[in-house]
């Protein structure tokens, strides 16, 4: 029997994991790239002997990632994830730190060390946490998300009591001062709201869960970098067949039963870009975007994995970014990944990848991004100079990426992850995976589940089974 032949267009992580799933189940697979190479927003930046992602930086859920490589029959290629026992060093301006170990006991001595009755509470925080991922974000990531009533039907295999509790859920930040009196260790619970680039004053408490996923299954930095992950999955679609054509831009066309993609016929497509525009949603609100910029270090820092300079007024900060402007004081993200993997940078010398969230651009608003970009990096030059090891130090801007990058891989105004989950719902209001077009299928962040890499990966997975049947089951 002829293969049925698939059109998967783009080539990030969603792509290429939804075109090695289908080429394993014996499909005709091309996979179209318009640039000129793999991987989409998690690409890898190389500079005198320092490696630097330009993507993501927190790897949690590694058993998603193994079964994604697993999926596309790539086990023994996979790269090694080290595990982190110190997840992330907070630090404030007044000299508060808190350092979130995997460890509850150790982290709760650092949380008491901020505020001493909060110490307490946040073993009773870890536990809600898990309440609302085993209410509302396993019967979330165990399917593709097609009608609330499919959902409830997952969620109430964990029991009424569950299910109510994930019914009830309050903003991030609601569930953050219930928890908390400190103001600080409240900034700590509303970063989850960023991961989804998103606000925790306006997002569901649900985004808690990201908490448990950390403390549960670790938070992870893959050897190499994320580069090699992409190096992986690109490797496995070859050897599973798939016919990978980069530089060509690519639209689909429907065309009887089937498609048109690049002169070629298809029976099913696979589009990995952001969902919005095909579902004539390009109006509604977007996550926030980011500025990156990447330093060379002439030195080997003493700084962990991952450290959070907070801003000092988290809801100014935010109110600035929903009103689309850049924030005066900036919640400031820093990866030391050579604190983990020494082959990220020579011996002497630390690369640092340093992120703040902006907000989407404005039509129009590209070429304002030169000036904005020269601020920003000022702005997180003083921030850097705070951290230990940094006072004085020359730092070298090797690269940057600016929302106008993100456009240009097809990230909406440059947001992150597209649409915005703000709203008890919103997590059920995300672009669906299956589009309005018969026959055609979404991967990537801009769908469901969602973004990072995991995510991506379940999308991707999703994609290629709904693809599947929908040809039938049988290649």
């Amino acid at each position: 029997m002829k293969p049925n032949r698939v059109a998967v267009i783009g080539g990030g992580i969603g792509g290429l994991t939804a075109a090695g799933v289908l080429a394993r189940k014996g499909h005709a697979v091309t996979l179209f790239e318009a640039t000129d190479s793999l991987g989409g927003k998690a690409q890898t930046v190389r500079a005198d002997g320092l490696v630097f992602d330009t993507g993501p930086t927190v790897m949690t859920m590694p058993d998603t990632v193994r079964a994604t490589f697993a999926a596309v029959g790539a086990e023994a290629s996979m790269p090694r994830l080290e595990r982190l026992a110190l997840q992330t060093h907070y630090r404030w301006a007044d000299g508060r730190e808190f350092l979130c170990w995997e460890d509850v006991e150790r982290a709760s001595a650092s949380a008491a060390a901020v505020h001493a009755a909060d110490g307490q509470r946040l073993a009773a925080f870890f536990a809600e946490a898990d309440t609302i991922y085993r209410a509302a974000g396993r019967p979330y990531l165990e399917a593709p998300y097609e009608t609330m009533m499919g959902f409830m039907a997952r969620a109430a295999k964990s029991g009424l009591g569950t299910l109510l509790t994930g019914l009830k859920l309050s903003t991030l930040d609601g569930l953050a001062r219930r928890h908390f009196e400190s103001a600080h260790l409240r900034q700590f619970v509303g970063r989850f709201a960023t991961y989804a680039g998103a606000s925790p004053y306006e997002s569901s408490a649900a985004f808690a869960m990201i908490a448990h996923i950390e403390r549960a299954f670790g938070v992870h930095h893959v050897i190499g970098g994320l580069g090699s992950l992409v190096d992986g999955l690109e490797a496995a679609a070859r050897r599973n067949g798939v016919d990978v054509v980069l530089g060509q831009r690519a639209r689909h066309e429907a065309r009887g039963d089937g498609f048109v993609v690049g002169e070629r016929e298809f029976d099913a497509v696979v589009v990995n870009a952001d969902p919005l525009a095909s579902q004539a949603r390009e109006d509604e609100p977007l996550t926030m975007s980011g500025y990156v910029a990447m330093f060379d270090v002439p030195a080997r820092l003493a700084l962990p994995h991952h450290t959070i300079l907070f801003s000092q007024d988290y809801r100014k900060e935010f109110d600035e970014l929903s009103a689309g402007r850049l924030s005066e004081d900036l919640t400031v993200h820093v990866c030391h990944p050579a604190a983990t993997d020494p082959t990220m940078a020579p011996p002497g010398r630390s690369g640092l990848y340093v992120m703040v969230n902006v907000p989407p651009m404005r039509v129009g608003d590209e070429g304002a991004w030169a000036g904005h970009a020269r601020a920003l990096e000022t702005r997180l030059r003083a921030k850097l100079a705070t951290l230990p090891g940094l006072s004085g130090v020359p730092l070298r801007l090797v690269a940057e990426r600016t929302p106008v990058d993100l456009a240009k891989k097809g990230a909406p105004r440059g947001s992150i992850y597209g649409f915005l989950p703000h709203g008890r719902f919103g997590p059920f209001r995300r672009p669906a995976i299956r589009g309005r077009q018969r026959g055609v299928f979404f991967a990537g962040g801009g769908t469901h589940p969602g973004g990072g890499v995991p995510l991506v990966m379940l999308s991707g997975r999703f994609a290629a089974e709904l693809t599947h049947a929908h040809l039938g089951g049988q290649a």
